[in-house]
């Protein structure tokens, strides 16, 4: 695929989940009140902040998925699971990196949840549209960021502190899962 279409598909994929989260907004803010997403971000920024938010999202799936298969098996934990989890938290981190780096005067964490209650908003809604839109968003936010870190867009250090949160995010329900107390 060139990279042309590349940046298409991403454009199209984000702007899609934007539209849909923007839908969902007056679901549950009320309009006198700003809107943190809206700051005046480049449209990057924006796209790193859906790709933290729906990479969130997904890792909390598949954790649910670790969870409940463990469960249901009872048998040792799923090392394809572990990795999928490993990577899914890895974006996330990079995402995170991206929009510091993309928006550095923006509040991250207030605008991170207030993402957070627009993809939540859009879940009521649409439950399917959601967990389509994560399928299709996640992967391209792996190879965007994953580039960045890899030409070193994102510091070192930007790109060792999301690969230490990824470790620390799987280590952490291998021990929940193991039965040994979380640290």
């Amino acid at each position: 695929m060139s990279k042309i279409n590349r940046l298409s598909l991403v454009a199209s994929l984000c702007l899609a989940l934007t539209g849909a989260i923007s839908a969902a907004e007056g679901t549950w803010q009320d309009e006198s009140q700003p809107k943190p997403a809206s700051q005046g971000l480049s449209r990057d920024a924006q796209r790193a902040l859906i790709c933290q938010t729906v990479a969130d999202l997904a890792a909390f799936q598949v954790g649910m998925l670790i969870r409940d298969d463990a469960r249901e098996s009872r048998q040792a934990i799923s090392p394809e699971g572990m990795q999928i989890l490993r990577q899914i938290r890895l974006t996330e981190g990079l995402a995170s990196a991206a929009f510091d780096k993309l928006a550095p005067q923006a509040d991250h964490d207030s605008m991170y949840l207030d993402a957070v209650r627009k993809m939540q908003a859009y879940l009521n809604e649409d439950r399917d549209g959601a967990d389509e839109s994560t399928r299709q968003l996640v992967p391209v936010c792996q190879r965007t960021y994953g580039q960045m870190a890899a030409i070193g867009e994102l510091s070192e250090d930007q790109v060792q502190l999301a690969e230490d949160a990824s470790r620390e995010s799987v280590a952490k329900l291998t021990e929940e899962l193991q039965g040994r107390p979380a640290r």
